[in-house]
């Protein structure tokens, strides 16, 4: 319900489960915002509220932070507009996998990532031309990377691109074997950045290229079937890949709905206690024509065994440490107000990957609402369609 008149609270979101895996708690109570910050926690009447959301039977989040996607709409083949595709999956931040290289970038920011309603920050891919879409090889050749133009931009964009990103695919390093990996880790440790490699179909065995990975850098897509992966042919997690997360390198499952996920892979991953580290997307419009959102990719997980807290984690504190260093409770008072209202269905729910494998679930997670920066920008909430009297 809206007032009117000037209200102590831009908004209250009253009755619903605030749940921070930052702060370690998960508490029914209401929250208020006011010019794009986070004023009050507790029981909050409605009076103060200039307007009012009844949020029972929902989880209030922070707003989910997709860290693998692809934005850069209309400068590639494949990517989504950001807009479009994250707010109505309760997604207040997108990290785009490095659509652009150097080449690319600075149309990136100025046509994307400026121009965005939620926030974008970005991998820069290691070829000049970035990574133009499927059917598409890109150009990862060591003597064609252009380290100065690299190292420039990262220089140039400090709080935008945080990372170096790179195929180690057959398809693309059949003629350079593992030569990009290295150059990318320099160029990491030249800049700073971490960099993040796609592992699907390796080029060598895994055991030949996971100890070049740093702590904090990222192997990406942990849970592909093609190629050699993270687990044995016995179908046991490796001992390397076990032995790189103890020494902090962190795996991403990267979902998409091509080759670069196998429900199998990650069922029997993580019955064997090797949960992702980060759950993004890598949202496409392959994605997005196959009408496989991200909210049902995080579903996947509540249905292979995880907890709900477990899930947001890896899109929500991972992630948000990684990018900001953060380390204190996103639901506090003075804190942006970028927020998901969430909601676990309980309801029949089949699951689907590239491989054929499928899964029938029974919980489902729907986003609800979606606020940026104070400001609502998706609504699928009941409670509008009547009177809201507290």
């Amino acid at each position: 319900m809206y007032q009117l008149r000037n209200k102590k609270y831009d908004l209250v979101l009253k009755n619903g489960t605030l749940i921070d895996t930052i702060g370690g708690f998960e508490t029914k109570a209401d929250l208020a915002v006011t010019a794009g910050k986070i004023a009050a926690i507790g029981n909050i009447p409605v009076e103060n509220a200039q307007m009012t959301v009844d949020a029972e039977g929902c989880y209030v989040s922070a707003g989910l932070i997709d860290y693998h996607c692809h934005v850069f709409h209309g400068g590639d083949w494949a990517s989504c507009p950001a807009d479009v595709y994250a707010l109505a999956n309760g997604v207040t931040t997108v990290v785009d996998a490095g659509s652009t290289g150097c080449g690319g970038f600075p149309l990136f920011w100025r046509a994307v990532m400026a121009r965005s309603l939620v926030h974008v920050k970005a991998y820069l891919f290691i070829g000049t031309g970035g990574q133009v879409g499927l059917g598409c090889v890109e150009d990862e050749n060591p003597a064609h990377i252009n380290r100065d133009g690299i190292a420039e931009l990262c220089r140039r964009y400090p709080n935008d691109i945080v990372g170096i990103k790179l195929k180690l695919d057959k398809e693309h390093l059949s003629a350079f074997g593992i030569e990009p990996l290295r150059e990318a880790i320099r160029l990491g440790e030249q800049t700073g950045l971490r960099v993040s490699a796609h592992a699907t179909d390796p080029v060598v065995p895994v055991d030949d290229f996971i100890d070049l990975l740093r702590p904090g850098d990222i192997y990406c897509h942990m849970f592909h079937e093609t190629g050699e992966g993270i687990l044995d042919k016995a179908g046991g997690v490796r001992g390397s890949i076990r032995r790189a997360r103890d020494r902090g390198v962190l795996f991403d499952a990267a979902h998409g709905k091509t080759n670069n996920f196998s429900l199998s892979c990650a069922q029997k991953a993580i019955q064997q206690g090797f949960l992702p580290d980060i759950i993004s997307s890598d949202y496409t419009k392959i994605s997005l024509s196959a009408r496989y959102p991200f909210t049902m990719m995080l579903s996947e997980y509540l249905n292979l065994g995880m907890r709900f807290s477990e899930v947001l984690r890896c899109c929500t504190e991972v992630p948000a440490k990684l990018l900001f260093g953060r380390q204190t409770p996103f639901l506090a008072i003075g804190e942006p107000a970028d927020l998901a209202v969430l909601k676990v269905a309980e309801r029949p729910v089949t699951f689907w990957d590239f491989y054929g494998n499928t899964v029938c679930g029974d919980r489902l997670i729907e986003n609800k609402m979606t606020i940026c920066n104070g400001e609502i920008l998706f609504d699928q909430l009941d409670d509008k369609y009547q009177r809201f009297n507290g």
